[in-house]
């Protein structure tokens, strides 16, 4: 592929910009200075987003609202106060849920749906039990067959194609 000069005709354009204005194909080919001077890039486009800066300010906006005895409270474990989880994002200890809930449930709430959890652990264990249960169907199935009881083998296919379709992934 042979390279484009940009429009000033000092460098090699590095950014394409193709532009339809009422059915009329237009094209630009600029050099990273000349997009720049044009605005067609922003120094902020390479910026990298600090994780926690967004947390925090989500928190500390969702604590605008929040009345000064909150900010003032203070786990009684390890002494951080509600305002210092709200700048920082991080409990102290496990307990700093229970003692700023008046201030958690709210944010919880806004950024989850709900304050009940519903993490991994619960819908793995419910999979496992399911999986473990379509094993020993179709364990059974396969004795059954063996043993030329096909009543009970439709029963035992019925079953499974049930706990298939209770899953999500119904054929057989």
């Amino acid at each position: 592929m042979s390279q484009i000069a940009c429009q000033c005709g000092k460098k090699v354009a590095t950014i394409h910009v193709t532009e339809i204005v009422n059915g009329e194909k237009r094209e630009l080919h600029l050099c990273e200075e000349c997009a720049k001077k044009k605005k067609l890039i922003f120094p902020a486009a390479n910026a990298v987003i600090d994780l926690n800066e967004v947390l925090s300010g989500i928190i500390q906006a969702a604590g605008e609202t929040e009345s000064d005895e909150l900010q003032k409270t203070t786990c009684p474990d390890c002494g951080i106060s509600f305002g210092e989880f709200r700048s920082g994002g991080r409990f102290g200890c496990p307990n700093d849920y229970e003692a700023f809930r008046k201030g958690v449930d709210p944010l919880l709430e806004r950024i989850h749906g709900t304050t009940q959890h519903r993490g991994k652990q619960a819908s793995a264990r419910a999979a496992a039990g399911q999986d473990g249960r379509l094993a020993q169907l179709r364990a059974e199935l396969r004795k059954a067959v063996a043993d030329e009881a096909y009543e009970r083998a439709a029963r035992i296919r019925d079953q499974i194609y049930a706990l298939k379709k209770e899953k999500g992934n119904a054929p057989v």
